[in-house]
């Protein structure tokens, strides 16, 4: 039987994934400061030819705002954070524990999603709000705890 953690790396190890997606971030980055550059440019030249491009470029600017305040949707979105802003780290969990939650996400939580067109859901979303839940309700943990401790007494 293999090791389940087998994916979870040593802290000063970075997965081989994480390289290129911040490779390629860093490329998109300037595409799209490129366009902000080009009209300050143009604008310090119109400022001395008369103004009336200067118009002309804001007008532009005021109109692709405009577009670009359709706000998209959760799937035209996609993930809510990268991997690389992942840390693992390992559950200790019963069996059965794991196996209905893992049932909950294919019964419940996917097709949930799915619904609202989301239908690339990362597993890291998942995990993460479960425990943005977990911290919602701490008092609830404690519960569940102190009910178990309370069963296995009573056994």
């Amino acid at each position: 039987m293999s090791n389940p953690f087998d994916d979870l790396k040593s802290d000063d190890e970075e997965p081989a994934g994480s390289e290129d997606e911040t490779e390629s971030e860093p490329e998109s980055e300037p595409a799209s400061e490129q366009p902000v550059d080009e009209p300050s440019t143009a604008e310090s030249t119109a400022g001395s030819t008369g103004g009336e491009s200067s118009t002309d470029q804001t007008g532009n600017r005021e109109q692709s705002e405009s577009e670009s305040e359709t706000p998209l949707t959760p799937a035209e979105i996609g993930p809510a954070f990268e991997y690389s802003e992942v840390q693992q780290k390992p559950f200790y969990a019963r069996t059965e524990t794991v196996n209905e939650f893992e049932n909950q996400i294919r019964t419940t939580i996917v097709p949930t999603l799915a619904e609202a067109e989301i239908l690339d859901e990362e597993t890291r979303e998942i995990h993460d709000a479960v425990l943005r839940l977990a911290n919602e309700n701490p008092e609830r943990i404690a519960e569940l705890v102190l009910e178990e401790r309370r069963q296995a007494g009573n056994q």
